[in-house]
């Protein structure tokens, strides 16, 4: 059980270390410091986070982190200059916890912890860059202040009971390796629509521009591949972003990819998607469904739904492209027609 304890608090530190490791370590050496804990004979290593130096030194770092921690994107900024040293502080915080041991398994122990610190870093600069797509900056205040309230709870909880700790730390890792892609996914669509939306306002689009390219290599590949290894012969391709995909099995919310007419495949549409650095390929059957055109403030979009409500999908194409994307939508209600035919501009890519 002592060894459990022991492991426990390990993981506690490497994992609060990723949400503010100043404020572990000034709380942590507040009480050693302070005589509000005693670890001299169960962690006699962490006695020297009570040495007045390094509380005084985590004491500023802290308050550095207090006040840059509230302000939208110097938040984000200090989250990338913290990326190597939070895994490092957690790693070293999680091997003084465990006290003298043979050189192999502090190394171990030291990946697994930076590991650990780095995933929950990765969800909370993942979270901050999310709410830094919002206008307001009270939604970064309430994001550190929840942040700072859960370290200084799970210190407490540490101190009281480890093994509980731990498990509230599992559960959050296991939540945040979930969420973290998909925040990620989320904060590279907004880059690439906000950075659209200037690049229009400064330079109208080109659409005759855009209208003129091909299939990249993998892309064609990964196409072939599907319509049985010939060549494949695209009526038009546009490249796009996945939005919402509700029952529409293949299609990854907030992934880029192409989306591709091709001549021999009447009625249905072919998909080339990039995720995780690799491509991913789906199909989809226009059949039942409506098609239509919605602008949004960044985006122009490409709406697929059936009348019952129960599927739909939404791709997007950047802002002003409104014309591309009208052209489209006729394109594709030609499809599901079984009416395919060229656009005016040959063969059609948005790049």
């Amino acid at each position: 059980m002592e060894v459990l304890e022991t492991l426990a608090v390990a993981l506690g530190f490497a994992t609060l270390a990723g949400l503010n490791l100043y404020l572990v370590v000034l709380v942590t050496g507040l009480a050693i410091n302070q005589g509000w804990v005693d670890v001299s004979a169960t962690y006699p290593d962490l006695m020297v986070l009570g040495d007045p130096a390094v509380v005084t030194v985590a004491g500023i770092f802290f308050c550095m982190e207090f006040f840059s921690d509230k302000i939208p994107w110097v938040d984000s900024l200090w989250d990338t200059v913290h990326t190597l040293v939070r895994p490092v502080g957690g790693s070293l915080l999680a091997i003084h916890t465990l006290g003298p041991t043979e050189p192999a398994f502090e190394v171990i122990i030291a990946l697994l912890a930076g590991g650990t610190t780095m995933m929950a870093h990765g969800f909370k600069s993942g979270t901050r860059l999310a709410i830094n797509a919002s206008p307001e900056p009270f939604s970064n205040v309430a994001a550190s202040v929840t942040e700072d309230l859960a370290v200084l709870g799970g210190l407490a909880l540490l101190s009281v009971n480890p093994l509980l700790a731990a498990g509230f730390c599992l559960v959050f890792l296991g939540i945040s390796a979930w969420l973290t892609p998909k925040l990620f996914r989320r904060i590279k669509a907004f880059i690439w629509l906000v950075s659209s939306k200037l690049s229009a306002l400064v330079s109208p689009p080109n659409e005759e521009r855009l209208l003129n390219s091909g299939l990249s290599s993998s892309e064609n590949q990964m196409l072939g591949a599907v319509i049985g290894g010939r060549q494949p012969d695209p009526v038009w391709s546009a490249k796009v972003l996945v939005g919402k995909a509700k029952l529409m099995p293949g299609f990854v919310p907030m992934t880029f990819g192409r989306l591709i007419a091709e001549a021999d495949s009447p009625g249905s549409l072919h998909f080339v998607g990039k995720r995780f650095f690799r491509n991913y390929y789906t199909y989809l059957n226009l059949d039942g469904l409506e098609i239509t055109q919605e602008s949004r403030l960044f985006s122009e979009d490409i709406v697929l739904y059936d009348m019952t409500g129960s599927r739909k999908l939404i791709l997007r194409l950047p802002s002003g492209h409104r014309e591309m994307a009208n052209r489209i939508v006729d394109s594709l209600k030609a499809i599901r027609n079984r009416n395919i035919t060229r656009m005016p501009s040959e063969r059609v890519m948005l790049a």
